[in-house]
């Protein structure tokens, strides 16, 4: 795992190197913002490639993905499919709602859980994107 978090890097310092050269090419006020993100981006990836290149090979990461089963992955991949397609005939909201108990019921999450999750999830999108971003979000032709 570790010589894939090398590589990784790596990509991730030369696709920051051409971010950074458009960037310098914004006007000041424009270019701040994205020169704070970009330093995040940069920062996170050289304690990657640090870690990568001090750390010890360890057995336990090749079981990083063992619990997870082809069928799960599968089930994922096809309500995801199947979420964006009904998404604006149902509306971002309902869709959503629907998606978030069918997904964790699908993982095996108790179906109250679930709801109260989906609930709680949909409420703080539409409060932060809607009542205070004011971003429009698709609503269907159902509403």
């Amino acid at each position: 795992m570790e010589r894939y978090d090398k590589y990784l890097s790596g990509f991730i310092l030369f696709i920051a190197g051409i971010y950074y050269y458009f960037i310098t090419q914004l006007p000041a006020k424009a270019g701040s913002y994205p020169k704070f993100v970009l330093t995040l981006l940069l920062l996170f990836t050289v304690i990657l490639g640090i870690k990568s290149f001090i750390s010890k090979k360890n057995d336990d990461k090749k079981n990083l993905f063992q619990g997870i089963l082809p069928k799960q992955f599968l089930f994922i991949v096809i309500t995801c499919l199947i979420y964006t397609a009904v998404l604006n005939i149902f509306g971002f909201f309902i869709s959503t709602f629907i998606y978030l108990i069918v997904v964790m019921t699908g993982l095996k999450i108790k179906i109250k859980n679930a709801c109260l999750v989906s609930c709680g999830f949909c409420v703080v999108i539409y409060l932060v994107f809607v009542i205070f971003l004011k971003v429009p979000v698709p609503s269907g032709i159902l509403i």
